[in-house]
């Protein structure tokens, strides 16, 4: 009887140890890692002097809701200097796969160059957007 415990509490901490390591590569954030996005692609003419934030969703993604509302608000604070960009996966999936979506949300944020300079796998923190367009709009100047 206690060996059998034994065994069910490897195998539980086991099972966590692999939960917590999918979801903690899922919530992550990185640089760009060179990866680039043409203007054309997304449906710009042009990104703007503060750049854009491209976020790729499903139509059934309750975080990307969330993530579009953090989104909109941050750039609402810098008019004209930054956009938001919803490409929806099943429609686009060739984009998708271009750009090693994985999951949805991600959302990447491209300067005004077209290069990814951050990723995110999860809906962003305000104080993450906002230190980012701030920086974003120092250097546009």
């Amino acid at each position: 009887m206690i060996e059998r415990l034994v065994v069910l509490l490897a195998v539980l901490a086991v099972a966590l140890a692999v939960h917590l390591a999918v979801r903690h590569r899922r919530d992550r954030v990185t640089d760009g890692g060179g990866d680039r996005v043409d203007p054309d692609e997304v449906g710009l003419d042009r990104f703007p002097p503060a750049g854009a934030f491209v976020q790729f969703s499903t139509q059934v993604c309750a975080p990307c809701r969330v993530s579009l509302n953090r989104l909109a608000e941050a750039v609402a604070h810098h008019p004209g200097d930054a956009t938001v960009v919803e490409v929806t996966v099943n429609r686009r999936p060739q984009l998708a796969q271009r750009h090693g979506v994985r999951s949805a949300p991600t959302i990447l944020y491209v300067d005004s160059t077209g290069a990814v300079r951050r990723r995110w796998t999860r809906p962003p923190e305000r104080a993450e957007l906002e230190s980012l367009l701030d920086d974003a709009a120092r250097l546009a100047v």
